[in-house]
């Protein structure tokens, strides 16, 4: 493009910089296209003065531009080309992306604290990008597409820790909490106190469900004694693994402690995830009649007001209650197989396990047990296939 000099500076550097504090301006009016005051500027190259005159005379000089109190480099970069890009086409980003003038160092502080925000701020970017592909083909039930993207990109590129926190929900949500954990641990001492209270949750969640049980708990405990609101959350995964070792009282009073404080601030989700633990504490406890007319009918008329439809799990343990109960077998099959059809259509073999074993207590059928055994793997949690693993043997009510 005419009256503008061509830079490359991802992965590479410009050639014949000026000496420094000049090669220092040109790649930050590069990296930052257009006008930038004299206060930005000094910010990051204090010595301007000298970096002017290091400039003077070189291939950079026609370009470089001053007006007033701002200054430009005419130039066209690669580093607008990416930021075009991103958040769009992740292969056109993928091959435009490299660290930012790579190589470059600074005697300039404070132009060394900028170049490494910019350069984590472009590997964001990266990651980013690839996340929300992701996500777009998670949504559009392509999860096998999704997870060797996650793959490909961590194999290749340095983990991001902001964005990490997306990339672990995603490997979440594919079943695979053992990644979930992986990443949230490479990254915990890295993130800001802002974000750092939902990562020890998910990570305490995920540890759990991978079966590392003493690691999640302590990680979740050690949540519930602070005053961030996800200790609630972690009251219910505390809950949701004591439910199933053999401590469903003890569930049953996280249950109804999360229950109380949802209905206090109108927290819909956490509101919902409670009445589910309570009612499963009590079918753990054989009281599957009680269960079954009370925290899950609860549960199932609180997402009709809502527009909600039934969650797989939802409709498995309100089948489950009443197949315990002994309230015939058509209504508990009914409702076992619309949960596990609920499940497919969600690609969700957690619930299509939960499904599977309201099924088989209303059926009898053993096959049922078997496949919710498979789909209990599939789903990546260790203690729902411990229970399985150990059913009949495991403790039943009536």
């Amino acid at each position: 493009m005419e009256g503008l000099i061509r830079l490359e500076l991802l992965g590479r550097l410009p050639e014949d910089l000026p000496p420094s504090p000049g090669a220092e301006l040109v790649i930050y009016l590069a990296a930052r296209p257009g006008w930038r005051s004299l206060a930005e500027v000094r910010a990051v190259v204090p010595p301007l003065a000298e970096a002017l005159a290091a400039v003077k005379g070189t291939r950079y000089d026609p370009f470089l531009e001053a007006h007033g109190s701002e200054f430009r480099l005419r130039a066209e970069t690669d580093v607008v080309a990416f930021w075009q890009e991103a958040y769009r086409d992740l292969d056109q980003v993928r091959a435009l992306y490299g660290e930012l003038a790579a190589g470059f160092e600074s005697p300039l502080p404070e132009f060394r604290a900028w170049l490494a925000a910019e350069r984590q701020e472009t590997l964001r970017g990266l990651w980013g990008t690839a996340v929300g592909r992701a996500a777009a083909l998670l949504d559009r039930r392509r999860a096998d597409e999704a997870a060797r993207l996650l793959e490909a990109m961590e194999a290749a590129y340095p983990l991001e820790p902001r964005t990490a926190l997306d990339l672990a929900d995603l490997y979440w949500r594919l079943g695979r909490p053992a990644d979930t954990a992986r990443v949230l641990e490479a990254v915990l001492d890295r993130l800001d106190e802002r974000t750092r209270p939902r990562a020890e949750l998910n990570l305490g969640a995920a540890l759990v469900r991978a079966g590392r049980v003493e690691e999640g708990r302590g990680r979740l405990e050690a949540l519930v004694g602070t005053e961030y609101d996800e200790r609630y959350w972690a009251l219910l995964h505390l809950g949701g693994l004591e439910v199933l070792t053999g401590e469903p009282e003890r569930a049953g009073e996280r249950a109804r402690e999360v229950r109380e404080v949802a209905e206090r601030v109108g927290a819909s989700d956490l509101y919902l995830m409670a009445l589910l633990l309570e009612g499963e504490a009590l079918i753990r406890r054989g009281r599957a009649q009680e269960a079954a007319a009370g925290p899950l009918a609860l549960a199932m008329g609180f997402q009709e007001f809502l527009g909600q439809p039934f969650t797989p799990v939802s409709l498995a343990l309100l089948a489950e209650a009443q197949a315990r109960w002994g309230k015939g077998k058509r209504k508990p099959l009914e409702l076992a197989e619309k949960a596990y059809r609920r499940a497919v259509e969600l690609r969700d073999p957690y619930g299509a396990s939960r499904a599977l074993f309201a099924w088989h207590l209303a059926s009898g059928d053993p096959d049922k047990l078997e496949a919710a055994r498979h789909q209990a793997a599939l789903a990546g949690h260790a203690v729902w296939q411990r229970f399985l693993e150990a059913w009949p043997k495991a403790p039943r009510s009536a």
